[in-house]
Parts: structure tokens; sequence; C-alpha cells
């Protein structure tokens, strides 16, 4: 997949906006984990909620980096939030077509652990994607790798 809307490079990026933007791709494996977790646990239809959840903090996160919001960092320059924000929309973006994704799985005539396969496919694609763009952003020395796992 191509960069947030296009945007790529770490060009003019300083270490207050990396360590943001790497905190952005953090949310993303937490939320990617937790989900694996709950799937395998309790099944896909619950955990989908925590991908809602990832969706409403990049919601919000993105109202925080909006160039008039009293609350957005004061160290993190203007490339940086634009990027923020272009990466926490492309979530909010990836979220809700995953979202369509599931519900489509979950009304299939797949089985349970047909099902749950599909599903950690998906959010294994999602993790692979917010990797690729923390390398492409140049923010991946601010990340330790992640790996999602799960026991059946």
């Amino acid at each position: 997949m191509p960069n947030p809307k296009g945007v790529g490079g770490n060009a003019g990026l300083n270490a207050y906006d990396k360590r943001m933007l790497a905190s952005i791709v953090h949310q993303v494996w937490r939320h990617a984990q937790i989900f694996v977790s709950l799937a395998v646990e309790r099944g896909v239809g619950e955990a989908f909620y925590t991908l809602l959840e990832l969706a409403e903090w990049a919601v919000s996160q993105r109202r925080r980096l909006s160039p008039r919001s009293p609350q957005r960092p004061a160290m993190v320059t203007t490339s940086g939030m634009k990027i923020g924000r272009i990466l926490l929309e492309d979530i909010d973006t990836f979220v809700h077509a995953i979202g369509e994704n599931l519900a489509k799985l979950q009304f299939s005539n797949l089985s349970p652990e047909e099902v749950e396969e599909e599903a950690l496919t998906i959010i294994e694609g999602f993790l692979a994607w917010s990797t690729m763009m923390a390398s492409q952003l140049g923010i991946s020395h601010h990340l330790r790798p992640q790996t999602l796992w799960f026991e059946r």
C-alpha cells in the first residue's frame, strides 16, 4: 500500500514529530494484539469493539492535532501534525473497512474457525500496513517490532 495519502519520507520531521507518529503506530499495534486475543478467546464479533475504540481514539487524536486545537502538542511541527492527522484518518478509514469485511465474514457460510482465520489475516494486513508506514516515515527505530501472537 502507498504512503498515507501520498505523504512519505521524514524530511522536516523533528524528534518530537517522530515520537508522536511512533505513538500512533504503537496504538495500532496495541489494539491489533488486543483484537487477536479477544478474537481467539471470545470470537471475532466481540473483538471488533477493540477496533472501534481505536477508530474513536484516532478521531479524537486527529482533532487534537488540528491547527486550531488548544491541546495540540507544542513541540510537534506543522508538518508532523499534518502527517499525524493523515495517518489517523487512514486508521479510521481502515477500521471501518475492516468492520465491513468482518461483518461479511460473520454472515458468510464459513465455519467459526474459518471466520477467525480470515479475521486474523485481515488484522495481520493492517499491522503490516502500519509497520510499512513507520518504516517510510523513518520512525521504525522509535518502535520495537511487533508480532501478533495467540494460543488456541
